[in-house]
């Protein structure tokens, strides 16, 4: 719903993951993704912080929130999450985009391969 920019849709569903599961990280994840959908991506890093607080072995949370830093321009902090994905789960192929797209953001075009050959 996130990637098809249907926000209502999103919305609701995150609404109802709420009363269903507030102790789920995907329900917070959900949450994030709505604030993401408006460009509120400090709102939602707290929500996908959230989610990995919930459960800190939940690899696509970290992926999220690396994603979000990504969107403000903190590579750091976007790096380190991606990691993180990929040490809880090495075949998490969004968290090695992710790893690819921060060298080639930062231009280093040898790491950006490395980091994208486990994908093929």
């Amino acid at each position: 719903l996130w990637y098809t920019q249907r926000e209502v849709e999103l919305s609701a569903l995150a609404n109802e993951m709420l009363e269903a599961n507030k102790n789920s990280p995907e329900t917070w994840c959900a949450v994030g993704n709505c604030f993401s959908l408006q460009k509120e991506h400090e709102t939602a890093i707290k929500f996908f912080e959230r989610s990995v607080l919930v459960d800190p072995e939940f690899a696509y949370g970290y992926t999220l929130l690396g994603h979000e830093y990504s969107f403000i321009d903190e590579l750091d902090d976007a790096m380190n999450c991606y990691r993180h994905a990929v040490r809880i789960d090495p075949r998490h192929y969004n968290a090695w985009y992710g790893i690819g797209q921060i060298y080639f953001k930062k231009e280093k075009s040898t790491d950006c391969d490395s980091a994208l050959i486990p994908l093929l």
